[in-house]
């Protein structure tokens, strides 16, 4: 029998416990398992994850991967939904009801500790509201008001360091949240309204959107914390879309064109990319949340409680058996 040093012209080396290596095909014998492993490239995809409870488009999104939170957001034309939802990496459970019913929301932060802006609240369907809730892990809270009523905004941060950014009929405003008081911000070079949003509130990127009185822009805007510069653009503009990650390594997805779609980018700083992959299911007024290389994306229109996850290509530690 040809053995492994004979067409490799080298031995398997042994370890106690799996080595790190950045080599793909690297074979080794793990002494402790008793068993021979490899290092194989995982390709970049997108894959399902668990649906929602509650369908809905328009929704409020904070969190990563393996630990985000879904709020708010339209169950049917000019109906909002207070029901939120928790996701584990696999399955969602619920999570406490938001005070007030809303939909064209933004939030950040974390699963345990999330801020949901401005919206249409359901008592007033058609009129953008100011009001803010904070999440804890559990219960909803009201927050400090947002300086103007604002629907159709994108933000980025941390409860206690948000920033919110454009809305209503494509405005330029921006506003900074230190956990109890708003401040205004410097304002964006174009005003734009369901803008993506990645970062945080002293490297903040806005993402595409729409401009007054409708164009779609593909121009992306990066903030320092005082103003605004313009950045690399799109390849395909779009609005409505999800996105992740920060100013350096964000990712966005799926929005309209104006037709739906589910087209991949990724931003390293400079330069948009287009991913080698879409969303299975081409969608817009999504939520998005996570890092560049594992993203998370759920809900959207057509109203759905489909959710994705995305993982950037990657080398993987895999056991070889010979069954």
């Amino acid at each position: 029998m040809t053995t492994y040093k004979e067409i490799f012209g080298k031995y398997v080396k042994n370890y106690s416990s799996d080595p790190s290596s950045d080599a793909e095909g690297q074979v080794w014998y793990n002494t402790t398992s008793g068993t021979f492993k490899s290092q194989l490239l995982v390709a970049t995809a997108w894959a399902s994850g668990g649906n929602m409870s509650t369908s809905r488009y328009s929704v409020g999104a904070a969190g990563i991967q393996t630990s985000a939170l879904a709020f708010g957001g339209s169950t049917g034309p000019s109906v909002s939904t207070n029901a939120t939802e928790e996701y584990d990496g696999t399955s969602w459970g619920p999570g406490g009801n938001m005070g007030t019913g809303r939909r064209y929301t933004s939030g950040c932060g974390t699963q345990t500790a999330a801020i949901c802006i401005g919206g249409f609240i359901q008592s007033a369907p058609n009129t953008p509201t100011s009001a803010v809730e904070n999440y804890n892990g559990t219960s909803w809270t009201a927050g400090t008001s947002l300086p103007i009523a604002i629907t159709d905004l994108a933000s980025c941060g941390t409860q206690t360091a948000a920033l919110s950014f454009g809305g209503n009929s494509s405005i330029t405003t921006t506003n900074q949240y230190n956990g109890s008081t708003w401040t205004a911000g410097g304002s964006m070079t174009t005003g734009r309204r369901y803008p993506g949003g990645a970062g945080t509130q002293t490297a903040g990127l806005a993402i595409s959107g729409r401009t007054s009185p409708g164009p779609i822009t593909a121009a992306a805007e990066e903030y320092n914390g005082s103003t605004w510069s313009a950045g690399g653009n799109m390849n395909t503009a779009r609005f409505c879309l999800g996105t992740a990650g920060i100013q350096t390594a964000s990712l966005a997805f799926g929005g309209n064109t104006p037709g739906t779609t589910g087209a991949t980018e990724s931003y390293d700083g400079a330069t948009w990319t287009t991913s080698p992959v879409s969303l299975t299911i081409a969608k817009s007024y999504l939520g998005g949340c996570g890092t560049q290389t594992a993203a998370f994306a759920f809900g959207g229109n057509p109203i759905t409680a489909s959710t994705e996850e995305y993982l950037a290509a990657a080398l993987t530690t895999k056991t070889i058996t010979t069954s």
